[in-house]
């Protein structure tokens, strides 16, 4: 299933006093964590814990997390340009 949800803009980013991307995305489209674990397959500890950056994912997780929600993984995530450089 693939998703046809806008991505984020920077300063929408910027004005979220978390400052992270995965949570302004899903509360911006209406999801609740529950929603976002369903959809991508991850617990939901884990998108918990991503978001109150208590957990941090490898590059290849966040490419899998991201083409799960049919986003790109800067949207979701700071990265690095060699983190998302492909093979």
């Amino acid at each position: 299933m693939q998703n046809q949800l806008a991505p984020i803009t920077v300063e929408r980013v910027n004005s979220d006093r978390t400052n992270n991307r995965l949570r302004v995305w899903r509360t911006d489209h209406g999801l609740s964590v529950r929603d976002v674990a369903d959809l991508t397959g991850f617990d939901v500890s884990t998108i918990s814990r991503v978001e109150r950056g208590q957990r941090c994912l490898a590059p290849l997780t966040k490419v899998v997390l991201a083409r799960r929600l049919g986003v790109a993984v800067a949207d979701l995530f700071d990265v690095d340009p060699t983190e998302v450089a492909q093979p």
